[in-house]
């Protein structure tokens, strides 16, 4: 009897090995649904959360800190939307997996292809050639599910260890920008130097195995040569995790195939990394689906927006930070603009547009920091009622955490204005030949004046008791 066999004819596991392969093999379907199901659905719920967090914090960053955040929320996204998406799959190739094993137990021959008597002989051959005996079936869909499980966590292991290393280039880079006057290009330089050393690290790696191996055929030596690429292997493993995901990805690429595995594999991280743009683009825009060819986005920018009123605005409009009114039909004296304040847009605006602001920053103390805000935006922003125009002298900073927004907050008074329609221009980086984001921005609110609804309101009187 072999010493690796028990005496009834079970294999045994490996000297030193802890765990018996052939009885952890039976559990791990077992193990796939369970994993799948609490992994699924959970994670596809995550983005929505995501989203709250990113919009919440983006619109009080600019410059490199903001592309930290919105490289933050791609990863996650694509994270969450990746890996839900594929245990989703892998839920339902394997249930399609628990229905023929359940046949199959039940059936035992499994397909009778004598009994199809409504088939012909050559479709009858042409099927069974095509789907092969019950338990071939089953064999198939069992590797799928187990290849697909494999490749989904190599991706997760992947995608999560380069939001870390990202963040781990990103966050030291921001901070040493934040030393210089010019931020973004500091940070921009600290994060592609240790980035493109670690591309080149990668690459030497190949040069330097296809050299070994030529010089190997010359009869040449190569011991200086293979200590260089044994330390870049360790650093390059070590950097990457090899030892982690190196089991699963060279196992699924010596068996599947290095161009079919390397497209999938790479096709996917790419999707993951731009499917958070794609996510921030598609809450942003309308419908993804627009087929509207009579009331285009253009003719509503000159109609109305929902988020230029407050009363209106809904959980889709949150990315749109427009200026705002209270609502299309006003019916007191005063009508109250907001005017949000975007680092983003406006800081480097600032710098040009703000001389008396140091370098685009508000080092003033007390009422001076809110008169130099309010000198500040007013050069930035024009604003005319019905074609005439209205100073930003009379506004105020304010902060609307309802919102989770700064800007500016005036009151313009209405008083001797004709009821019905009135139309509130504001004008952004007026005279701007910039394309994109900095570009000149128009922003119309239309409203409808109406003092008469508020003077029929009359006051209820107050009632007492007679007495007696």
């Amino acid at each position: 009897m072999n010493q690796h066999e028990s005496a009834d004819g079970d294999s045994l596991q490996p000297a030193g090995r802890r765990i018996s392969f052939e009885r952890l093999r039976e559990r791990t379907d077992e193990l796939e649904l369970l994993i799948s199901g609490l992994l699924a659905f959970a994670l596809l719920t995550v983005p929505a959360r995501l989203f709250e967090a990113w919009t919440g914090s983006e619109i009080h960053a600019d410059g490199s800190t903001w592309y930290l955040l919105q490289f933050a929320f791609n990863i996650g996204v694509g994270l969450c939307y990746a890996l839900g998406s594929a245990f989703v799959v892998h839920l339902a190739i394997r249930g399609y997996w628990v229905g023929l094993v359940g046949l199959k137990s039940h059936f035992p021959e499994g397909i009778r292809w004598d009994r199809l008597a409504a088939m012909g002989p050559v479709s009858r051959g042409f099927y069974h050639r095509l789907i092969g005996d019950l338990g071939e079936v089953i064999d198939r869909v069992d590797r799928t599910a187990s290849v697909l499980f494999s490749m989904t966590i190599l991706i997760a292991m992947t995608l999560a260890w380069t939001g870390v290393i990202g963040l781990a280039l990103l966050i030291p880079g921001t901070l040493i920008g934040l030393l210089f006057e010019d931020s973004e290009r500091a940070t921009f330089i600290a994060f592609a130097v240790p980035y493109v050393a670690f591309l080149i690290s990668g690459v030497a790696i190949m040069l330097l195995d296809k050299r070994i191996g030529q010089r190997d055929q010359r009869g040449q030596p190569t011991q200086g040569l293979r200590r260089v690429a044994h330390g870049l292997l360790r650093m390059f493993s070590a950097l990457t995790l090899q030892r982690l995901g190196a089991p699963v990805q060279f196992t699924l690429q010596s068996n599947l195939g290095n161009r079919g595995f390397s497209a999938v594999y790479f096709f996917v991280i790419c999707f993951a990394m731009v499917f958070g743009g794609a996510y921030v683009f598609s809450s942003a825009s309308f419908s993804m689906l627009s087929r509207y060819r009579v009331v285009t986005s253009e003719a509503v920018d000159h109609g109305m927006l929902s988020a230029h009123y407050e009363s209106m605005r809904g959980p889709d409009d949150v990315m749109l930070r427009y200026p705002m009114i209270p609502s299309d039909r006003i019916e007191d004296s005063q009508l109250r603009v907001f005017i949000p304040h975007r680092p983003r847009l406006d800081n480097a605006l600032a710098k040009d547009l703000c001389p008396a602001l140091d370098h685009g920053r508000n080092r003033a103390e007390g009422r001076a920091a809110a008169d130099q805000a309010v000198a500040c935006l007013a050069n930035l922003w024009t604003v005319t009622l019905d074609g005439q125009p209205i100073a930003l002298a009379n506004f105020v900073p304010m902060e609307r955490r309802d919102l989770g927004l700064r800007g500016l907050v005036g009151y313009l008074d209405l008083q001797g204005k004709a009821p019905g329609r009135h139309d509130l221009r504001l004008l952004w980086n007026a005279g701007s030949t910039q394309r994109g984001a900095r570009r000149e921005r128009e922003y119309l609110i239309p409203f409808w004046y109406d003092p008469a609804a508020s003077a029929a309101v009359e006051p209820v009187p107050a009632t007492g008791v007679a007495g007696v």
